[in-house]
């Protein structure tokens, strides 16, 4: 077990330290213990995915689990959104490199607390940091936003110009939930849209909500983004997916979040 030099500064009762078990990675936090789990998106052909989004697993003192979601709003509640946000992405980063054959693109979350706890300028700079000490390209590394939970559009559109400026793709997740809206994509300019799962469910029991869904992904295609149905857990959503013309999919039906990235297409 280490402590991380990129983490000095926190005080000692969010000083993080890892543990390196041979297969994994894992860190404690304020008590919590972190790890991650690596879900492949997986493009049309069905082929070796060509990228993995990096999941958050948190387990309580007692070994009970907690929401990621949970860990997060509890952590900013402490005034740790920032310093928690960065560890998770450092934590990720670390056992996607051990994995990594040199091939396929991460999928990291960006909390919304974050984007809006950092002063302008610094957006990216962390990321840029890490990236470099680990010999990550950041070309592979695809930082997904869930544009519609930041209120302020300024602060958003300064950060995705920060991670960009380092060479960082851009993912705009979840859209279609709640406020998403098409001025948000053409302010952001996204390289990568991921649709709400409510979406896909939606076309398997809406014959509207299943006519409008290709309408909507060739709308994003001509913003030059690509597009991710996510949350196929059945057949007919799978097939849904494919025929509405999106680029890439993710879901329990094509492969479960595991510690290890896979390294061939579903069975």
């Amino acid at each position: 077990m280490h402590h991380a030099p990129l983490f000095s500064g926190y005080g000692k009762e969010v000083s993080p330290a890892f543990l390196d078990d041979g297969r994994r990675i894992t860190t404690r936090f304020a008590g919590l213990t972190l790890s991650t789990v690596f879900q492949p998106l997986f493009r049309r052909d069905g082929q070796a995915p060509p990228a993995h989004e990096a999941l958050l697993r948190v387990v309580e003192p007692d070994g009970s689990p907690l929401a990621p979601l949970e860990a997060f709003a509890r952590l900013n509640r402490l005034g740790h959104a920032v310093a928690f946000d960065r560890l998770c992405r450092l934590l990720h980063v670390l056992n996607f490199v051990r994995q990594s054959d040199g091939d396929g693109s991460l999928f990291l979350n960006v909390n919304g607390a974050h984007v809006l706890g950092l002063i302008a300028g610094e957006h990216g700079s962390f990321i840029g940091t890490l990236l470099t000490r680990h010999g990550l390209d950041p070309a592979r590394v695809v930082l997904e936003i869930v544009e519609d939970r930041i209120d302020d559009l300024a602060r958003l559109e300064a950060a995705v110009r920060g991670y960009r400026r380092r060479g960082l793709r851009i993912a705009i997740d979840d859209f279609g939930a709640r406020h998403s809206n098409f001025d948000r994509l053409w302010m952001l300019n996204p390289d990568v849209v991921k649709l709400d799962r409510t979406l896909i469910v939606q076309a398997t029991a809406n014959p509207q909500a299943r006519r409008v869904l290709p309408r909507l992904i060739e709308i994003i295609h001509e913003l030059g983004a690509e597009v991710v149905c996510e949350g196929i857990e059945t057949a007919e959503q799978h097939a849904i997916a494919l025929d509405a013309g999106a680029d890439l999919l993710q879901g329990f039906l094509l492969a479960s979040p595991t510690d290890r990235l896979q390294r061939i297409g579903p069975v």
